[in-house]
């Protein structure tokens, strides 16, 4: 039984995440999401992998026009600048230059909004401007609520995104009357897969039976450890040919982590990808729905078996 630890929004978050990037994480949150509708329960699934948002597209959704995602972009008034470089040096990203008595240069792409300058300038040099880096989409498919967060080309502050998308899910979970929240994460363990898993109550994590992927399970394991995180881990891919399904198997054995399903190889999961609609909406009989559905009650038993304020029942 899940005991979910978050207190600020009484609506459970499960993140489903991994290591490494092309296990299925993405597959597995979409048709985990679109099976809880199915059971019943208002979902809303949370794209926080803004490098490459897929989940919209495995829905076969339509994003439209989405919410800009700003961050803080100094502007320097020349007329009040006198050059005494104190801005240049509280910059820990070294995003601004200049020589003594000159005016600062910004290196926009080093900046990452922290605001430091401004509040150091005593001569109000530093005005507030703005630098678009990413944008925020919500809609409706397949009976559940998308937030979709999305990085601007060339940008490189994914955290930051990965964040004002998180954000924006709390907002709308606290007052929409869900009954849980799916978030897919990027792949890896950097800051913008900590982010979404700094606000979960609980993570799937999804794998395969290769080498990269037990080892990149490893470092997962230990990020929802030190999260102080409960996982349980998706086999994905449980029987492709020449796997190292045993190596898996003694991972989750050593860290005392269950195995919550093994998906098998299937044509069928492969068409559904192709046509956009989800396995579990598809179909109910081939092997990868069937291993999808049985993942789909579990999580399902465990939801219904925790009370709205947080205690297992």
């Amino acid at each position: 039984m899940v005991t979910f630890r978050r207190k600020k929004v009484n609506v459970p978050m499960i993140a489903v995440t991994g290591g490494k990037g092309g296990t299925g994480k993405t597959t597995v949150a979409v048709n985990l999401a679109v099976g809880l509708n199915l059971e019943g329960l208002k979902v809303m699934l949370v794209d926080v992998d803004v490098d490459g948002p897929c989940c919209a597209a495995l829905l076969g959704a339509e994003l439209g026009v989405g919410e800009e995602v700003k961050t803080f972009r100094p502007l320097i008034d020349e007329t009040k600048c006198v050059g005494c470089r104190r801005c240049v040096e509280v910059c820990r990203e070294h995003a601004l230059f200049s020589l003594q008595g000159q005016t600062p240069i910004l290196f926009e792409e080093l900046c990452s909004g922290c605001k430091a300058c401004q509040l150091v300038c005593q001569y109000g040099a530093i005005k507030d401007g703005w630098k678009i880096i990413g944008t925020i989409y919500t809609t409706d498919a397949n009976g559940i609520r998308l937030v979709v967060g999305e990085l601007r080309p060339t940008e490189p502050r994914s955290p930051m995104v990965a964040r004002a998308t998180v954000l924006r899910a709390v907002s709308e979970l606290q007052s929409g009357g869900y009954d849980v929240a799916i978030i897919d994460t990027a792949p890896g363990v950097h800051n913008a897969v900590a982010q979404p898993l700094w606000v979960a109550d609980f993570a799937l994590v999804v794998t395969e039976p290769t080498p990269l992927g037990a080892h990149d399970l490893r470092f997962i394991l230990d990020l929802a450890r030190e999260l102080e995180l409960p996982a349980e881990i998706v086999l994905n891919k449980a029987d492709v040919p020449g796997g190292s399904k045993d190596e898996l198997l003694s991972i989750s054995s050593e860290r005392g982590i269950g195995i919550a399903a093994e998906i098998p190889m299937d044509d069928e999961l492969l068409r559904s990808y192709l046509s956009g609609e989800p396995l579990v909406k598809r179909t109910s009989c081939s092997p990868a729905a069937k291993a999808l559905l049985s993942l789909v009650r579990r999580v399902a038993k465990r939801l219904k078996g925790v009370e709205s304020d947080g205690t297992t029942a």
